[in-house]
């Protein structure tokens, strides 16, 4: 019996190990919420599916939830106990099994809405939320990123209701993701193969092996970079950008080349390695809208 199960956690470990090296996506564990007692249960709830939604929007990570693997299932009256936070490592141990790099923990301080008064007397409220996200290494327990969010004023939403506002707040919630993915995972890939080159321009278009399972779309800039070994330290030099111009599968895209196309055609003459990066731009799939706007 215990062979079956040691050979069943075994199986369960390659499977998750695979299905990360098969997508290169960085596989992200959404741990149990902890908050303090005078929100409920309800609100917490809500927020957790919107940073799980927007997470998974982004096409760039693969998420596991806790919640849904009973191999990680705590009762709720020892999450905050110290035997739960002594089994810390154990469960480290199970996340790396199911192919988790990183585990995505957080704590909700406040989820409320302020009361204020119209001119003509009536009642609106302004959402309140405020938490903090930590994303933990699966590998080594060291944390990578811990970062609070507050959502007030300007940077909330209003309803009539109370309950209103919360839920409509914590739609910005969702979107600020994006942002939180584009800041703490670096979107890499490599140049497939230079498609054009122009004598003096140097390339003008190529392939890098990234494409719609990764969320890349039309409009996207990558930065070009040239490893090279310095006193036994890797370290990356900028030489380029590209825009994406169409993605055509999962693994797949055509690039034009904005700058550095010398620089590139030549890297790849002396075969240096080069790397793409995904870099955020506030222009990323404009020209794609538009177009479909045209139309």
């Amino acid at each position: 019996m215990k062979k079956i199960v040691v050979l069943a956690m075994c199986v369960c470990a390659y499977l998750g190990l695979f299905a990360q090296e098969e997508s290169g996506k960085e596989v992200i564990l959404v741990d149990y919420f902890t908050y303090t007692e005078s929100i409920g249960d309800s609100y917490p709830t809500t927020l957790r599916n919107a940073i799980i939604g927007g997470l998974q929007a982004t096409g760039r990570l693969k998420i596991i939830d806790a919640d849904m693997e009973s191999s990680l299932k705590l009762e709720k009256d020892r999450r905050n106990s110290e035997e739960a936070m002594g089994d810390a490592t154990a469960r480290r141990g199970e996340m790396k099994k199911l192919g988790a790099n990183y585990m995505l923990k957080i704590h909700v301080a406040q989820m409320d809405a302020s009361e204020e008064k119209k001119d003509d007397g009536s009642t609106w409220y302004s959402g309140l939320i405020n938490f903090t996200l930590t994303l933990v290494n699966v590998e080594d327990g060291s944390v990578k990123v811990s970062k609070p969010f507050n959502y007030a004023g300007l940077n909330a939403k209003y309803g009539d209701t109370k309950e209103a506002a919360i839920t409509a707040t914590i739609d910005f919630v969702k979107i600020s993701m994006k942002k939180f993915v584009n800041d703490n995972f670096d979107l890499k890939a490599t140049i497939v193969a230079i498609e054009n080159v122009d004598k003096k321009k140097g390339a003008v278009s190529l392939y890098i092996d990234c494409g719609e399972a990764m969320g890349v779309k039309k409009g996207h800039t990558f930065l070009v970079r040239v490893e090279k070994q310095v006193a036994g330290k890797t370290l990356y030099s900028e030489i380029g950008r590209v825009k994406v111009e169409e993605v055509q599968g999962d693994d797949m895209s055509l690039c034009k080349v904005t700058k550095g196309g010398v620089e590139i055609q030549k890297a790849d003459q002396d075969k240096k390695k080069m790397v793409v990066i995904y870099k955020p731009s506030i222009l990323d799939g404009v020209g794609a809208s538009v177009k479909e706007g045209l139309k």
